[in-house]
């Protein structure tokens, strides 16, 4: 198998702005820490920010379909990916992968971030000592990605598609453990 840095298969890794916004109760999602759960990013429980507040979060990079979102700390290595329409922002110690889709199917590099390989390397980094495990950019650029040479594509798509099955499943067994309404 061959391994590739994070930073030869993205055209760019962004930082996320290092300030808190004034938070809105409606407006554009800014995603953080939470919402990012199992390779997705969790809309249930939203910050916003308004318009102009927007723009000048997303001045070096605006988020776009496929980019993948990975924590820098609490927890690092939590990644999500940013879906097809969805207009959001990056909240602190949050990073941006824009993918080099010539090099990496988006999908596929979500679950290799996700997988064992990548975690590993990630909480090793973690010698610190400081109290909040932090993951920097130069070490996240180094991260040794494992490659499938081919039909990458494929792979990613396949994971993601067992994934959805796994999400709807679980849906369905959320409404059949809920209370039973008898007539």
């Amino acid at each position: 198998m061959e391994f590739l840095t994070l930073e030869s298969l993205c055209s760019e890794i962004i930082d996320c702005p290092h300030s808190t916004p004034k938070w809105l109760d409606e407006g554009i999602p800014v995603v953080r820490n939470y919402n990012l759960v199992d390779g997705h990013i969790d809309t249930s429980n939203l910050s916003y920010v308004d318009e102009s507040t927007y723009l000048d979060r997303i001045k070096r990079a605006k988020p776009e379909e496929g980019d993948i979102i990975i924590s820098r700390e609490a927890p690092m290595g939590v990644v999500g990916i940013v879906p097809k329409g969805f207009k959001c922002c990056l909240g602190q110690r949050l990073v941006l992968l824009k993918v080099d889709r010539l090099k990496c199917d988006p999908q596929y590099l979500l679950y290799a971030l996700l997988s064992n390989i990548v975690q590993v390397q990630i909480h090793r980094i973690d010698l610190t000592g400081s109290i909040v495990s932090n993951l920097n950019i130069p070490d996240m650029k180094k991260l040794l990605i494992p490659m499938v040479n081919e039909n990458m594509d494929k792979v990613g798509g396949y994971l993601q598609s067992i994934d959805s099955k796994i999400s709807n499943n679980n849906a369905i067994a959320q409404q059949l453990d809920g209370p039973l309404s008898i007539k």
